[in-house]
């Protein structure tokens, strides 16, 4: 029985480290030792985000994941779907437990409805039409989330965005993602510099298709999850 249970850790180890070597080692930038660098990972619980996490710890940082609490803490709680609320968050719990990862829930619901929420109703009654999402990741995600990285001691902050950020000699600059239909640069046209200097992409290089692969290949309870 000792000699077949053996076989069996012997057996699964095998496959863990064969899944491990079909994930791309990615190469966030940062100077000196990469198990030196604390890397915050926004993760929505989305499968997106949960292969952020799970590529940033693979290739030897210290992981981190952060989601938030945008808005409704009872109602959304089994509504899937829901952004920053409700499953998604339990999903982006679950996900990090599978990682070995530290994940934390900030609750960020009264910024959010004074910046997006507020922002929106009294934008649209003028007349016109914003989009969310633009100003959640303008002066949510990337001022108050970064922010909330940078007391942590975070290194960077890496998203599940489709965008792909290279360096130039004036810095770092915002390109659209490979996947053409996935692409978010639209999205984050109003990242500042300094925003910029500090995030991380790493799926801009991928398609989604790939991305679902990676989720499949580490185990991902999310990997067939639905697009929000």
């Amino acid at each position: 029985m000792n000699g077949f249970l053996l076989s069996a850790n012997t057996i699964m180890e095998a496959n863990m480290n064969a899944k491990a070597r079909t994930l791309p080692d990615i190469d966030l930038g940062l100077p000196g030792e990469r198990a030196n660098h604390l890397v915050v990972v926004a993760m929505s619980g989305g499968v997106d985000s949960s292969v952020v996490a799970g590529l940033v710890a693979h290739a030897g940082y210290q992981a981190v994941g952060i989601t938030l609490q945008l808005y409704d803490h009872g109602a959304a709680i089994a509504k899937k779907g829901a952004c920053c609320a409700g499953q998604d968050i339990h999903d982006a719990r679950n996900v990090a437990d599978e990682l070995g990862v530290p994940h934390y829930v900030f609750d960020y619901e009264s910024i959010f409805a004074e910046s997006v929420i507020d922002d929106f109703v009294d934008t649209y009654l003028k007349g016109s039409t914003p989009i969310p999402c633009v100003r959640c990741n303008e002066r949510v995600k990337f001022r108050n989330l970064l922010d909330a990285a940078r007391s942590l001691g975070a290194s960077c902050m890496a998203t599940g965005h489709y965008v792909q950020r290279q360096m130039s000699d004036q810095g770092p600059l915002l390109f659209a993602g490979a996947d053409h239909g996935r692409d978010q640069s639209y999205f984050l046209f109003n990242t500042t510099k300094e925003q910029l200097d500090y995030l991380r992409f790493p799926l801009g290089g991928f398609s989604k298709t790939e991305t679902r692969a990676m989720a499949e290949s580490m185990g991902l309870v999310v990997a067939d999850k639905p697009d929000s």
